[in-house]
């Protein structure tokens, strides 16, 4: 076991399989040094080839993980930026990963916990979990990737309604959709789970990686990273996104839009929080 007791996550290696388990409660809030941790157990992985499956679980019951931690969000627009593309860069190499990968799903994945989800191969979900991306009801986007692997996987119009709405879907709309792989009854996911690992160190492992390698390369090339990265930069220009990170912090209805006469010292300055 590799873990770190601050870092809200550990990784564990047991014949040819690993598991990246979030574990900081009470419902996997993302912070940077979460992030960070994440990102140095997937750097190990890479070059791990004695491990063949990895999964993505939570040791909380009540979420996969309900995204960011709105406390840490920066307060300018180059830390906007510099923010969305580490988590870019994280899912990325996630995303890349020669492993298959599988996300064991619970409760609520959130924000970035979804995108998280969508740099996974394999999605398997209980009944009662619940998928969504509120960014935009705190004035924000799910710009680490969510975008990208939305249209990828769900195509614009479905992705559209998601990042629109913000509202969050039962688990059998995200398997009509094809945002998971499967649903089973939350007291079988764990034996499913652990089904689907065994079916898969069966199979050959070389022929595992180069099937994985060769479906990554058939997705066609595209800027929206940059897109995503501007677009959450460009929040920063205006009021929105501090209002609703205010308004999230503060347990109320945020004001979006209002009249540049109506602000109040160019806006509410960014603090605390978390989700999305």
């Amino acid at each position: 076991m590799e873990e770190g007791p601050a870092t809200g996550i550990r990784l564990e290696r047991k014949g040819g399989v690993a598991r990246l388990i979030l574990d900081h409660p009470p419902l996997n809030v993302l912070g940077h040094g979460l992030r960070q941790a994440m990102f140095a157990h997937v750097r190990t992985l890479e070059s791990c080839d004695d491990i063949h499956v990895v999964v993505i679980e939570s040791a909380v019951a009540a979420a996969f993980s309900v995204g960011s931690d709105l406390r840490e969000f920066p307060q300018d627009e180059l830390g906007g930026i510099a923010k969305i593309r580490f988590e870019q860069y994280l899912l990325d190499h996630l995303a890349g990963l020669p492993q298959i990968v599988v996300a064991k799903l619970g409760g609520f994945v959130l924000g970035g916990g979804a995108e998280i989800m969508l740099a996974c191969d394999l999605r398997i979900a209980g009944r009662t979990a619940r998928f969504g991306f509120p960014e935009i009801r705190v004035g924000a986007l799910p710009a680490a990737g969510g975008i990208k692997r939305l249209m990828q996987d769900i195509g614009p119009v479905r992705a559209l309604r998601l990042v629109l709405s913000g509202r969050p879907i039962a688990a059998d709309e995200a398997l009509a959709i094809g945002l998971v792989t499967e649903v089973v009854v939350d007291e079988a996911l764990d034996a499913r789970v652990e089904d689907i690992v065994a079916e898969l160190m069966a199979q050959p492992h070389d022929g595992l990686r180069l099937a994985k390698r060769c479906l990554r390369a058939a997705l066609p090339a595209t800027a929206i990273d940059t897109a995503e990265a501007d677009a959450f930069g460009a929040l920063y220009r205006g009021d929105n996104l501090r209002e609703g990170v205010a308004a999230f912090l503060e347990k109320r209805p945020p004001r979006f839009n209002r009249p540049t006469a109506d602000r109040q010292d160019g806006g509410t300055e960014m603090s605390g929080g978390n989700r999305g």
